[in-house]
């Protein structure tokens, strides 16, 4: 749902739909830096096989276009400040990374294939959980890590 942030605080009351889905729940929606496009993830509400696929669409509204090709869980997708690539989480390596892809702002449509930003895969990961995962500013990315280590606990005295 689009909200005219210069009206509020009577925003609500010109709330324009950009898209919907039946089969698919929508989340992350971003503006383009020139506002013409909003980036999105979809996931399948029936058949939640821990895939989600990045598109965009007008922000006028109209076809979805997509980005990622739906055999990952891609997430988060992000826009550089020229708009000409977007940055997304995907778990395409085993682990989760920060991605781009070239995007064509004109036509709309990705330019090329996915290349890998991050090299995560040890120790030090992508924090799973929250929207923050990534933000992207000029020429800088910023991401948030989590440092894992395996231990083994003894708990004593449980019976009592």
């Amino acid at each position: 749902m689009l909200l005219p942030v210069a009206a509020a605080p009577h925003a609500e009351t010109q709330a324009r739909v950009v898209t919907s889905s039946e089969e698919d729940n929508l989340w992350q929606a971003s503006f383009s830096p020139d506002d013409r496009w909003v980036s999105f993830n979809a996931v399948n509400k029936i058949n939640m096989a821990g895939t989600s696929t990045i598109y965009v669409v007008p922000a006028s509204g109209g076809n979805w276009i997509r980005i990622t090709e739906g055999k990952h869980w891609d997430d988060v997708p992000r826009w550089s400040p020229d708009g000409k690539t977007i940055y997304f989480v995907s778990n395409r390596t085993g682990f989760l990374n920060v991605w781009g892809i070239h995007f064509n702002s004109k036509t709309g449509k990705p330019v090329g294939d996915p290349f890998r930003v991050t090299v995560f895969g040890g120790p030090v990961q992508l924090h799973p959980i929250g929207i923050s995962m990534i933000s992207v500013g000029a020429n800088r990315l910023l991401v948030n890590l989590v440092e894992s280590s395996g231990n083994i606990w003894v708990l004593e005295n449980v019976d009592r």
